[in-house]
């Protein structure tokens, strides 16, 4: 997967055109990670949209690293929502049932009052940790990213994720027992 992906950077690389392949495979992954993180659905788009656009202008500059290029997709996304909650002052609320909307995920009705009251248990702990231990938490719960590519992304050592998921997660524990 990862020649495939590299194929198809290298490709972008050469011609802007191909880029559109990029944006379509990963444009549904940025647009839920923003939109976990700002939730005004205006923002979002042109928040997704900057963060595509600043990959197409600054491709040429990509390297690989050993990460998977969504990693280098992230990383952009995070600074250009850091820079929006800069400029907006605004606090962070996520309502979890505008996301299932957007990404089109349906709970089955059996499944719908236990998630709903779950998902209420995890916002509310989520909203008792501090912004590095949520965005933490996000990339690698809820987006699947590894230690190594939240290192990259976070600008952090991989140890030091490391030690601030584990704290982090014992702090949520404590948390969720309250």
């Amino acid at each position: 997967m990862l020649d495939q992906e590299q194929k198809l950077v290298e490709d972008a690389k050469l011609n802007s055109e191909k880029f559109v392949l990029l944006y379509d495979k990963y444009f549904d992954q940025i647009f839920r990670y923003v939109y976990r993180r700002v939730s005004d659905k205006d923002a979002v788009e042109d928040l997704v949209s900057q963060t595509f656009y600043d990959a197409l202008a600054h491709l040429k500059s990509f390297e690989w690293r050993g990460f998977p290029f969504s990693s280098w997709l992230y990383k952009i996304a995070h600074n250009n929502v850091l820079k929006w909650y800069r400029q907006n002052q605004k606090t962070q609320a996520v309502d979890l049932d505008k996301v299932h909307e957007i990404v089109d995920l349906q709970p089955t009705q059996d499944q719908e009052a236990m998630q709903k009251e779950e998902e209420h248990e995890i916002q509310q702990v989520m909203q008792q940790l501090d912004p590095e231990e949520r965005e933490i938490i996000r990339l690698k719960y809820f987006e699947g990213v590894s230690n190594i590519e939240i290192a990259e992304i976070m600008g952090l050592s991989a140890n030091h994720i490391g030690v601030k998921v584990y704290r982090t997660l014992k702090k949520a524990k404590q948390l969720l027992k309250t």
